[in-house]
Protein backbone atom coordinates (compact mmCIF):
# COMPACT_ATOMS: atom_id res chain seq x y z
CA UNK A 1 0.00 0.00 0.00
CA UNK A 2 1.35 3.43 -0.95
CA UNK A 3 0.77 5.75 2.00
CA UNK A 4 2.04 9.07 3.31
CA UNK A 5 1.18 9.60 6.96
CA UNK A 6 2.76 13.00 7.53
CA UNK A 7 1.53 15.81 5.27
CA UNK A 8 0.80 19.47 6.01
CA UNK A 9 -1.49 22.07 4.45
CA UNK A 10 -2.15 25.78 4.92
CA UNK A 11 -3.78 24.89 8.25
CA UNK A 12 -0.19 24.63 9.49
CA UNK A 13 1.54 27.98 9.88
CA UNK A 14 4.56 26.88 7.84
CA UNK A 15 2.68 25.65 4.75
CA UNK A 16 1.00 27.71 2.02
CA UNK A 17 -0.84 25.01 0.06
CA UNK A 18 -4.48 24.04 0.34
CA UNK A 19 -5.75 20.63 1.35
CA UNK A 20 -7.31 20.17 -2.07
CA UNK A 21 -3.98 20.92 -3.79
CA UNK A 22 -2.21 18.40 -1.58
CA UNK A 23 -4.87 15.77 -2.25
CA UNK A 24 -4.52 16.19 -5.99
CA UNK A 25 -0.75 15.88 -5.68
CA UNK A 26 -1.14 12.73 -3.57
CA UNK A 27 -3.35 11.13 -6.21
CA UNK A 28 -0.88 12.10 -8.94
CA UNK A 29 1.90 10.49 -6.89
CA UNK A 30 -0.08 7.27 -6.63
CA UNK A 31 -0.82 7.51 -2.91
CA UNK A 32 -3.73 5.47 -1.60
CA UNK A 33 -3.73 6.83 1.97
CA UNK A 34 -2.75 10.29 3.16
CA UNK A 35 -2.83 11.74 6.68
CA UNK A 36 -2.94 15.49 7.21
CA UNK A 37 -1.07 16.19 10.44
CA UNK A 38 -1.28 19.89 11.19
CA UNK A 39 0.82 21.59 13.86
CA UNK A 40 -0.73 21.78 17.32
CA UNK A 41 1.63 24.01 19.30
CA UNK A 42 1.16 25.14 22.89
CA UNK A 43 4.56 26.70 23.54
CA UNK A 44 4.06 30.49 23.30
CA UNK A 45 7.52 30.82 21.73
CA UNK A 46 6.62 28.72 18.70
CA UNK A 47 5.68 30.32 15.40
CA UNK A 48 2.67 27.99 15.15
CA UNK A 49 1.41 28.72 18.67
CA UNK A 50 -2.39 28.32 18.67
CA UNK A 51 -2.63 28.84 14.89
CA UNK A 52 -4.53 25.64 14.02
CA UNK A 53 -8.22 26.34 13.43
CA UNK A 54 -9.72 22.97 14.28
CA UNK A 55 -13.24 23.64 13.04
CA UNK A 56 -12.04 25.02 9.70
CA UNK A 57 -9.66 22.09 9.30
CA UNK A 58 -12.47 19.61 9.84
CA UNK A 59 -14.83 21.39 7.45
CA UNK A 60 -12.23 21.29 4.69
CA UNK A 61 -11.20 17.71 5.42
CA UNK A 62 -14.80 16.54 5.12
CA UNK A 63 -15.20 18.48 1.86
CA UNK A 64 -12.06 16.85 0.45
CA UNK A 65 -13.19 13.41 1.58
CA UNK A 66 -16.37 13.93 -0.43
CA UNK A 67 -14.52 15.44 -3.39
CA UNK A 68 -11.97 12.62 -3.66
CA UNK A 69 -14.13 9.70 -2.52
CA UNK A 70 -13.00 6.52 -4.22
CA UNK A 71 -9.67 8.07 -5.24
CA UNK A 72 -7.92 8.72 -1.94
CA UNK A 73 -8.37 7.73 1.70
CA UNK A 74 -7.86 10.88 3.78
CA UNK A 75 -7.04 10.46 7.45
CA UNK A 76 -7.54 13.21 10.01
CA UNK A 77 -4.26 13.72 11.80
CA UNK A 78 -2.68 16.18 14.17
CA UNK A 79 0.97 16.77 15.06
CA UNK A 80 1.13 17.60 18.76
CA UNK A 81 4.30 19.14 20.08
CA UNK A 82 5.35 17.97 23.54
CA UNK A 83 2.10 16.12 24.31
CA UNK A 84 3.47 15.06 27.70
CA UNK A 85 4.11 18.67 28.66
CA UNK A 86 0.75 20.08 27.53
CA UNK A 87 -1.57 17.21 28.40
CA UNK A 88 -4.24 19.44 29.95
CA UNK A 89 -4.29 21.78 26.95
CA UNK A 90 -4.57 19.08 24.29
CA UNK A 91 -7.10 16.82 26.01
CA UNK A 92 -10.18 18.87 24.98
CA UNK A 93 -9.01 19.01 21.35
CA UNK A 94 -8.40 15.28 21.15
CA UNK A 95 -11.80 14.61 22.70
CA UNK A 96 -13.74 17.06 20.54
CA UNK A 97 -13.11 15.51 17.12
CA UNK A 98 -12.87 11.98 15.66
CA UNK A 99 -9.14 12.06 14.93
CA UNK A 100 -7.60 9.13 13.10
CA UNK A 101 -3.99 9.75 13.93
CA UNK A 102 -1.93 11.74 16.43
CA UNK A 103 1.78 12.35 15.96
CA UNK A 104 3.84 13.29 18.99
CA UNK A 105 6.72 15.67 18.30
CA UNK A 106 9.54 17.01 20.43
CA UNK A 107 10.24 20.39 18.87
CA UNK A 108 11.26 22.02 22.15
CA UNK A 109 13.79 20.43 24.51
CA UNK A 110 12.27 22.54 27.26
CA UNK A 111 10.03 25.57 27.20
CA UNK A 112 12.92 27.85 26.23
CA UNK A 113 15.06 25.68 23.92
CA UNK A 114 13.88 25.11 20.36
CA UNK A 115 15.64 22.09 18.88
CA UNK A 116 15.94 23.55 15.38
CA UNK A 117 17.91 26.59 16.54
CA UNK A 118 21.56 26.96 17.41
CA UNK A 119 20.64 27.43 21.06
CA UNK A 120 19.94 23.69 21.21
CA UNK A 121 23.53 22.67 20.38
CA UNK A 122 24.92 25.22 22.86
CA UNK A 123 22.48 24.43 25.67
CA UNK A 124 25.19 22.91 27.89
CA UNK A 125 28.07 25.07 26.74
CA UNK A 126 30.44 25.35 23.79
CA UNK A 127 31.38 22.04 22.24
CA UNK A 128 28.92 20.07 24.37
CA UNK A 129 26.38 19.37 21.64
CA UNK A 130 26.36 15.67 22.50
CA UNK A 131 24.93 16.55 25.91
CA UNK A 132 22.10 18.35 24.10
CA UNK A 133 21.27 15.23 22.13
CA UNK A 134 21.45 13.07 25.26
CA UNK A 135 19.04 15.43 26.98
CA UNK A 136 16.78 15.33 23.94
CA UNK A 137 16.53 11.54 23.92
CA UNK A 138 15.95 11.46 27.68
CA UNK A 139 13.10 13.91 27.17
CA UNK A 140 11.88 11.67 24.35
CA UNK A 141 11.61 8.84 26.88
CA UNK A 142 9.40 11.03 29.09
CA UNK A 143 7.21 11.88 26.12
CA UNK A 144 7.05 8.21 25.11
CA UNK A 145 6.01 7.24 28.60
CA UNK A 146 3.42 9.95 29.30
CA UNK A 147 2.23 11.60 26.07
CA UNK A 148 -1.14 11.14 24.39
CA UNK A 149 -0.21 10.29 20.79
CA UNK A 150 0.05 7.30 18.46
CA UNK A 151 3.43 7.63 16.72
CA UNK A 152 6.58 9.65 17.42
CA UNK A 153 7.37 12.01 14.55
CA UNK A 154 10.95 12.48 13.22
CA UNK A 155 12.60 10.68 16.15
CA UNK A 156 15.91 12.59 16.00
CA UNK A 157 14.44 15.87 14.79
CA UNK A 158 17.35 18.12 15.88
CA UNK A 159 19.68 16.26 13.49
CA UNK A 160 17.73 17.78 10.61
CA UNK A 161 19.11 21.22 11.42
CA UNK A 162 22.31 20.50 13.37
CA UNK A 163 25.73 21.24 11.89
CA UNK A 164 28.52 19.42 13.70
CA UNK A 165 31.71 21.39 14.41
CA UNK A 166 34.61 20.85 12.01
CA UNK A 167 36.16 17.43 12.50
CA UNK A 168 33.15 16.04 14.38
CA UNK A 169 30.26 13.90 13.18
CA UNK A 170 26.75 13.31 14.51
CA UNK A 171 26.32 9.54 14.87
CA UNK A 172 23.04 8.50 16.44
CA UNK A 173 24.56 5.20 17.57
CA UNK A 174 26.48 7.17 20.22
CA UNK A 175 23.18 7.74 22.00
CA UNK A 176 22.00 4.15 22.12
CA UNK A 177 21.92 4.17 25.94
CA UNK A 178 19.44 7.06 25.89
CA UNK A 179 17.43 5.91 22.87
CA UNK A 180 16.63 2.34 23.87
CA UNK A 181 14.62 3.34 26.99
CA UNK A 182 12.52 5.66 24.83
CA UNK A 183 11.88 2.87 22.33
CA UNK A 184 11.01 0.48 25.13
CA UNK A 185 8.50 2.95 26.58
CA UNK A 186 6.83 3.24 23.17
CA UNK A 187 6.68 -0.52 22.69
CA UNK A 188 5.24 -1.05 26.18
CA UNK A 189 2.35 1.29 25.31
CA UNK A 190 1.80 -0.05 21.79
CA UNK A 191 3.01 3.21 20.25
CA UNK A 192 5.09 3.59 17.12
CA UNK A 193 7.74 5.55 15.31
CA UNK A 194 7.76 6.93 11.80
CA UNK A 195 10.44 6.98 9.15
CA UNK A 196 10.31 10.66 8.24
CA UNK A 197 11.98 11.55 4.95
CA UNK A 198 11.91 15.32 5.36
CA UNK A 199 15.59 15.33 6.31
CA UNK A 200 16.54 13.99 2.88
CA UNK A 201 15.28 17.23 1.36
CA UNK A 202 17.55 19.11 3.78
CA UNK A 203 20.56 17.38 2.24
CA UNK A 204 21.02 14.68 4.89
CA UNK A 205 21.86 11.15 3.82
CA UNK A 206 19.45 9.52 6.31
CA UNK A 207 15.80 9.94 7.18
CA UNK A 208 14.69 10.57 10.78
CA UNK A 209 15.57 8.28 12.38
CA UNK A 210 18.46 6.57 10.59
CA UNK A 211 18.15 2.87 9.74
CA UNK A 212 19.92 1.63 12.87
CA UNK A 213 17.15 2.99 15.13
CA UNK A 214 14.47 1.36 12.98
CA UNK A 215 16.37 -1.90 13.38
CA UNK A 216 16.64 -1.48 17.17
CA UNK A 217 12.91 -0.79 17.34
CA UNK A 218 12.08 -3.97 15.45
CA UNK A 219 14.56 -6.11 17.40
CA UNK A 220 13.05 -4.87 20.68
CA UNK A 221 9.55 -5.87 19.58
CA UNK A 222 8.21 -2.68 18.02
CA UNK A 223 5.68 -3.32 15.28
CA UNK A 224 3.93 0.03 14.74
CA UNK A 225 5.93 1.75 12.02
CA UNK A 226 4.58 4.60 9.89
CA UNK A 227 6.01 6.26 6.78
CA UNK A 228 5.80 10.01 6.26
CA UNK A 229 7.29 12.59 3.93
CA UNK A 230 6.59 15.62 6.17
CA UNK A 231 5.56 17.35 2.95
CA UNK A 232 4.81 21.05 3.08
CA UNK A 233 4.66 21.34 -0.73
CA UNK A 234 2.69 19.27 -3.27
CA UNK A 235 5.82 18.06 -5.04
CA UNK A 236 7.16 16.56 -1.81
CA UNK A 237 4.26 14.19 -1.12
CA UNK A 238 5.60 10.59 -0.94
CA UNK A 239 9.14 11.91 -1.58
CA UNK A 240 11.74 9.49 -0.23
CA UNK A 241 9.21 6.87 0.81
CA UNK A 242 10.60 4.23 -1.54
CA UNK A 243 13.83 4.45 0.45
CA UNK A 244 11.87 4.48 3.72
CA UNK A 245 10.06 1.29 2.72
CA UNK A 246 13.38 -0.38 1.91
CA UNK A 247 14.84 0.67 5.27
CA UNK A 248 11.79 -0.81 6.99
CA UNK A 249 12.14 -4.03 5.07
CA UNK A 250 15.84 -4.36 5.85
CA UNK A 251 15.11 -3.78 9.54
CA UNK A 252 12.76 -6.79 9.50
CA UNK A 253 9.37 -5.15 9.01
CA UNK A 254 6.88 -6.84 6.74
CA UNK A 255 4.01 -4.42 7.46
CA UNK A 256 3.49 -0.70 7.99
CA UNK A 257 0.88 0.99 10.13
CA UNK A 258 -2.25 2.74 8.95
CA UNK A 259 -4.75 4.34 11.31
CA UNK A 260 -8.45 4.95 11.70
CA UNK A 261 -10.04 6.50 14.79
CA UNK A 262 -6.63 6.17 16.42
CA UNK A 263 -6.54 2.42 16.02
CA UNK A 264 -3.56 0.96 14.18
CA UNK A 265 -3.93 -1.62 11.44
CA UNK A 266 -1.00 -3.28 9.69
CA UNK A 267 -0.82 -3.21 5.90
CA UNK A 268 1.59 -5.32 3.88
CA UNK A 269 4.81 -3.47 3.17
CA UNK A 270 5.23 -2.95 -0.54
CA UNK A 271 7.52 -0.49 -2.32
CA UNK A 272 6.30 3.02 -1.43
Amino acid sequence: MRVDYHVHTHFSCDCNYSMEEMCRAAIAAGAQHIAFCEHEEHNPGDECYHTLNHDAYWRELRRCRDLFAGQLTIRAGIEISEPHRYAAQIAPTLAAYPWDYALGSLHWLDEQTNTLRQEFAHKFGPGRWRESFRAYFREMERMARDGNFDVVAHFDYPARYFKAPPGEVYDIAEFEAEIRPALQALIARGKGIEINTGSLRKGLSNPCPPPIVVRWFHEMGGRVLALGSDAHRPQDITAGLTLAAEIARQAGFTHIATFERRQAALAELTPA
